[in-house]
């Protein structure tokens, strides 16, 4: 982390960035909040003395994978066996890629 602001000079108005909602005090010497909402380019340290913000992060590593979504049938009536057929199969669906191939490098 840098030691002084590059636009302000000042020695002590380095602070992390942290993002999220804290679940109590923070430590103001230390930290500075970020706010709730989080992108693919997020300052990871701010001077509160002048407000610059530098040295970038992406947060969202996996915003470009796709989300599989499959209907679900009720398993209400259905035997143990039944379930854990049922299970294998929409499990199946759920981690093949777009070519076919499985994602847990089946062999069915």
């Amino acid at each position: 982390m840098k030691k002084s602001c590059p636009s302000c000079q000042s020695k002590s108005g380095i602070r992390k960035i942290f993002y999220g909602l804290p679940d109590g005090p923070w430590d103001e010497s230390e930290f500075a909040p970020g706010g709730c909402c989080i992108s693919n380019n997020d300052p990871t340290i701010r001077c509160i003395e002048c407000g610059w913000e530098g040295e970038y992060r992406n947060n969202m590593p996996y915003q470009d994978r796709t989300i599989k979504v499959a209907k679900l049938k009720p398993i209400a009536d259905m035997t143990d066996a039944e379930i854990d057929e049922y299970a294998k199969v929409l499990w199946g669906k759920l981690t093949k890629d777009e070519r076919g191939n499985r994602g847990d490098n089946s062999k069915s």
